[in-house]
């Protein structure tokens, strides 16, 4: 799934005809779920257990959708996403395990051992049953809220701590997927193994209801005509009541004929209550037969509980969608796409990119959490069948079917395809898994963005009108040099430069590289004055990208000294040295295709590389005013909010550069600005650089003499990792070592 992803337009990605296709999408379910749904069930249309199932496959919605946050827009395909689903529901289940089930010993702390635990884990030979003490972590399950939080907080922390240290490792791509895989397969045979108290194969059973008590509360309601006609006395029943309390640990309280039980221990509520016996005129009597016994709580199998489920769960769906638009359209959203377009790129421009990966590698687990807690009580049993990793991969096919990077996509392509499911194993079980793998790689090779992408171009008619020939904005394949070829050629420093040269800002001392025993650099002294433009020229193979490689921090050097504005960078890292002021372009541009221009510009803003300074929604007026003033420098003003995908090769130059103005460096680093570039952008970029001259440092990086012409700067030459030569142009075509580099005399 290597498909080119739509880029994002607009702050929220509405505006847009794209944008209105996912949001009709996106409504147009919701309002099914929201008000048909309902309406069909209330009017008798649809049972009970049809809303059940939906509830059921709204949590797979929420699911997929959190697999697209990290997928989708950061490019990262996580595999354990079921495991922090199965966190979540682990989570809830064992709140329900803790209140569910007629069952209930008290154990010798005094807390009620969980149903479940009792039928797997049976004391040991000699060993009373209330001898079995409740595992320390469950203990905290016995809140509702405590467990709506810890479901959550959970799986945030444990992927948080897997993206510390997998992101800063810099793990990506097939391994990322592989590792996780890793990740799901190790939790599942965890929570398979009775050993670990989560209940082991049988996993978490007897969900009987929702209560917030610490212990079960029975209501006993007296029917006084039964009383009547079996002639017994309330205070009868009362001491029958009493006694059992006693006998059971427990409490009583009420009076008349309502009352309310609060037993420590007991094995079946129900079941003892009615067979307890008051003595009468006409005999014993059970008090089955003259009382009603209903346990505190809401009962998992009531419908209203059921339909009121549903509609939590669609709630919570309709609250994480909008939030995740919300983000996306903000600069954190950008930061991700950028990661997912380009993650060196963003590091060279001050960025960390693993901060932002494990913050939505976080949340998105938390999404995932959210999901398993509602899918529990739904299905009102959870086991480790939910941790096995084809779970994981079956997400995956649900955001590539509906469309990755779309939010919406995700949330159809779970509906349809459990739906698909649940209709069509019912015909043939046996021909389901064939099915799910043909539509798997339907979507992959006809399809790639999915069942929202075909619905997107029904909409998307502005990308087939911007898609026109580039060279159009620029002034067609080539025109001729005009007369600023000889101004720019005589074009000299101002004094203000001149009086810098004497001041280093870049100093390389005795640096030295190898790779594999290769000498790929080897440079006694160079350095780069304030203000000072400087123009490196050589061979292929000289060293030249090598050098700007070890001055951003991206190679390490062998041997040497590197300062920048006097401070040694030698071991800095990329980050490091771009914050401190030095600006990289590379020889292929390398702009975010999935933003637009304006876009790509915010992310080069000073002082925006930190995550909480990119959780707000836009740019102040004094950014947008400075952006607005660059891009009219370079001509791109007018294409502010085009997708940068639509741009020329010379205006993808011209953007990076202007990346790199806004984010003030002392230090251009410019690698072959003028390749692939017309006559005219050529004079364009020349005149860009001069202009820049006297507002940074710059290094370019050129094999084209004609545009070295143009800069009239001193030229350095490199041949074989060392410095041969270095003056003005004319100086250096005359050295007999150039001679013999170029020529290969």
């Amino acid at each position: 799934m290597s498909e080119q992803l739509p880029p994002l337009n607009g702050r929220l990605g509405l505006g847009s005809p794209r944008g209105k296709a996912n949001t009709i999408a996106i409504a147009g379910l919701l309002a099914t779920g929201l008000l048909g749904i309902p309406g069909l069930y209330l009017a008798g249309v649809i049972g009970i257990e049809t809303v059940n199932m939906l509830g059921r496959y709204l949590c797979f919605a929420l699911l997929a959708l959190s697999l697209d946050l990290i997928w989708g827009y950061g490019g990262m395909l996580c595999l354990c996403q079921s495991f922090f689903f199965s966190l979540g529901g682990y989570a809830m289940g064992m709140f329900l395990a803790h209140h569910g089930g007629p069952e209930g010993i008290i154990d010798a702390t005094g807390w009620k051992l969980p149903a479940c635990l009792y039928v797997v884990y049976p004391y040991e030979v000699g060993q009373a049953p209330e001898e079995a003490l409740v595992p320390w972590f469950w203990k905290p399950f016995w809140s509702l809220p405590a467990t709506v939080l810890l479901g959550m907080l959970i799986p945030g922390l444990v992927a948080a701590v897997i993206g510390f240290f997998v992101f800063r490792s810099r793990v990506r791509g097939v391994f990322f997927a592989i590792l996780t895989q890793a990740v799901t397969l190790a939790a599942w045979l965890v929570f398979s193994m009775n050993q670990m108290m989560f209940c082991g194969t049988n996993g978490l059973t007897r969900f009987d209801r929702i209560t917030f008590h610490f212990t079960e509360v029975i209501q006993i309601d007296v029917d006084q005509e039964a009383l009547a006609k079996k002639q017994v006395e309330i205070g009868q029943v009362q001491k029958v009541l009493e006694s059992y309390q006693s006998e059971h640990e427990g409490s009583l309280s009420g009076s008349g004929h309502h009352f309310t039980s609060r037993p420590r221990k007991f094995q079946n509520v129900e079941a003892d209550f009615a067979s307890l016996e008051v003595t009468s005129a006409q005999g014993p009597v059970k008090l089955g037969d003259i009382a009603k016994f209903d346990v505190a709580g809401w009962r998992l199998s009531d419908s209203r509980v059921k339909f009121a489920l549903y509609i939590v769960t669609i709630l919570s769906l309709l609250v994480v969608f909008v939030g995740c638009r919300v983000m996306i359209g903000s600069r954190f959203g950008r930061v991700l796409i950028a990661i997912r377009d380009n993650e060196p790129r963003l590091r060279f421009a001050g960025y960390r990119p693993y901060v932002f990966k494990m913050a939505v590698f976080a949340l998105s687990a938390m999404i995932a959490g959210l999901a398993g807690m509602l899918y529990a009580p739904q299905m009102q049993i959870f086991t480790p069948t939910n941790l096995e990793p084809k779970e994981s991969i079956l997400v995956v096919v649900w955001v590539a079917f509906g469309g990755r990077g779309t939010l919406s996509g995700p949330v159809a392509g779970a509906l349809l395809v459990n739906l698909l499911y649940f209709y069509l194993t019912g015909w043939s079980p046996e021909a389901w898994p064939f099915l799910l793998g043909g539509m798997f790689v339907f979507v992959v090779l006809l399809m790639p963005e999915g069942v929202m992408g075909f619905w997107n171009k029904m909409f998307d008619s502005s990308v087939l009108d911007a898609a026109t020939d580039p060279d159009e904005e620029t002034g067609g394949d080539s025109t001729p040099m005009t007369d600023r070829l000889q101004a720019l050629s005589m074009r000299q420093r101002t004094d203000t430069v001149q009086s810098h040269l004497d001041s280093p800002l870049l100093s390389v001392n005795d640096v030295q590289v190898h790779f594999d025993g290769f000498q790929a650099l080897d440079i006694d002294h160079y350095s780069v004055p304030h203000y000072a433009l400087n123009v490196i020229i050589g061979p292929n193979g000289a060293g030249k990208t090598t050098l700007c490689d070890v001055i951003s921090g991206k190679t390490r050097v062998s041997q040497g000294r590197i300062e920048f504005a006097d401070r040694d960078i030698t071991w800095d890292s990329e980050v490091d040295i771009a914050r401190m002021g030095v600006g990289r372009k590379f020889q292929t541009p390398t702009v975010f295709d999935g933003l637009d221009v304006r876009q790509n510009m915010e992310l080069a803003l000073p002082g925006r590389q930190k995550l909480v300074r990119n959780l707000q929604m836009s740019s102040t007026r004094q950014e947008s005013e400075q952006i607005s003033e660059i891009l009219q420098r370079v001509r791109l003003l007018d294409d502010v909010d085009r997708p940068v995908k639509f741009l020329s090769h010379g205006q993808r130059q011209w953007l990076e550069i202007s990346m790199l103005i806004l984010s003030k460096p002392q230090l251009l680093l410019v690698d072959e600005p003028a390749a692939g570039l017309t006559d005219e952008e050529t004079v364009l970029t020349a005149e860009l650089l001069l202009e820049l001259q006297n507002e940074h440092s710059i290094i370019v990086i050129e094999h084209d003499m004609e545009f070295v012409r143009l800069l009239n700067s001193r030229v350095t030459v490199l041949n074989e990792g060392r410095i041969i030569a270095q003056g003005s142009l004319d100086q250096v075509k005359q050295n007999p070592e150039v001679i013999e580099a170029y020529l290969g005399r």
